[in-house]
């Protein structure tokens, strides 16, 4: 499903840059190689990595942790 449909990111690229340390849309822009256009996807980008981040942090609660330090 497309996430942005501007720039084409899809949710999978989302989920991707949100594991990779993305934690707002300008991260995810950076980490596809885009710029944001309109802004229109702004909440549910940031709806997408946050749930990303927190499935990710109740498979790895050590993670939690780590992003703290």
């Amino acid at each position: 499903m497309y996430i942005c449909i501007c720039q084409a990111i899809r949710d999978r690229e989302v989920d991707a840059a949100a594991r990779a340390g993305a934690r707002r849309p300008a991260d995810v822009f950076r980490a596809c190689g885009k710029a944001p256009q309109c802004g229109g996807c702004a909440a549910d980008m940031r709806r997408r990595i946050e749930a990303t981040t927190a499935a990710e942090r109740a498979l790895d609660p050590s993670a939690a942790l780590q992003a703290a330090d």
